[in-house]
């Protein structure tokens, strides 16, 4: 079974996301409550399960304190 590239992007970006988190010592439950956005969608998000909306990409920024930019930069 191969890997589609929506699923690369996907992984790629959860990838990333948790980079991020991880290098700012921001636990999945920190990020919730930062970012407003639920626990679950972030662990889905950070295992490339589901694709994030702009909305959410926004709002994970903000709970990370970083450019929205630097989210979909992988």
């Amino acid at each position: 079974m191969s890997v589609t590239r929506d699923e690369n992007t996907l992984i790629a970006f959860g990838k990333n996301l948790q980079r991020i988190r991880e290098e700012k010592k921001i636990s999945l439950r920190q990020l919730e409550i930062f970012s407003e956005v639920d626990f679950s969608e972030i662990h889905r998000l950070e295992k490339g399960k589901r694709n994030p909306t702009l909305t959410v990409i926004i709002a994970l920024a903000k709970g990370l304190g970083i450019d929205r930019a630097d989210l979909i930069n992988f």
